[in-house]
């Protein structure tokens, strides 16, 4: 797929999801976002970028954290833009913006912001570095660039069954791509092409049990995921449901089905 049509494709994608995404079932990308203000001890004045925004979950949860500075979330689905800046207005936050904008090419200024964060954007890029350096050209000299990914193993082994399932029915499935930052190693090594130093993570289980594969479905439905699952023929979708659902549903214990999700946060230092 071609960049641009690449970027078409996740953008009509998460105009689709937009509704139900980091709420409910996918509730592990607010947790992961709460982590974020007690890792980066911020002073409060902070000028902050935003990058991949979403519907604001990490966006309100810094301009929380600084309200003598601002937050700027940026992002391609104007879908998303539109919950971000509901649930901006539900928290009363007056200090953040969202504008529509591609993070591969941001019309914003250089040397211009205290920190810049990614949460789950980064691997949605194929040259990450070329991204990477991209952002920190806009971090002034000290600031700090901060991912969210996952690591190694989460959402396993739904996501292996909901893969195999979707080759078992035609349909064309690439290679998650957030594997390609899965471990400190290669989130170090990126941080270290694009000349950010002083370089940390932490990892945090942000996972829970649902209480049978529906709440699966739920994550698959409003999130990437479903971009896929719509490429299964129309008379065979039910079919198809079915089979993974029953599949999921064979991995359950007394608690009921468990999503382990791990993130990693990394933070990098502009010198």
């Amino acid at each position: 797929m071609e960049d641009e049509q690449r970027k078409e494709f996740i953008r009509q994608v998460f105009n689709s999801v937009c509704e139900g995404y980091g709420q409910g079932s996918l509730r592990f990308f607010e947790y992961a976002a709460q982590h974020l203000p007690d890792l980066l001890i911020l002073r409060g004045d902070e000028n902050v970028l935003d990058m991949a925004a979403g519907t604001g979950l990490a966006s309100t949860a810094l301009a929380g954290q600084v309200p003598d500075g601002r937050v700027t979330g940026i992002d391609l689905s104007e879908g998303m833009l539109a919950k971000a800046q509901h649930r901006a207005e539900e928290l009363g936050l007056e200090n953040i913006v969202f504008r529509r904008m591609d993070m591969t090419r941001m019309d914003l200024p250089e040397e211009h912001f205290d920190l810049v964060n990614a949460s789950f954007g980064v691997f949605f890029v194929e040259d990450m570095q070329s991204l990477v350096q991209h952002a920190a050209a806009r971090l002034k000299p000290g600031g700090r660039f901060v991912t969210t990914h996952f690591a190694e193993g989460s959402m396993s082994p739904m996501q292996d069954l909901i893969m195999q399932r979707l080759e078992c029915y035609g349909v064309e499935v690439p290679q998650a791509s957030w594997n390609r930052l899965q471990n400190e190693e290669q989130n170090r090594l990126l941080y270290e092409s694009a000349g950010l130093g002083r370089i940390t993570h932490t990892r945090n289980k942000v996972g829970y049990y649902f209480k049978d594969a529906e709440g699966w479905w739920d994550v698959v439905w409003w999130a990437g995921y479903r971009g896929f699952v719509n490429q299964v023929a129309p008379e065979q979708a039910a079919r198809f449901r079915q089979e993974h659902l029953d599949e999921v549903n064979a991995l359950a214990d007394e608690q009921g089905v468990y999503f382990n999700v791990e993130v990693i946060h990394t933070i990098g230092e502009k010198a």
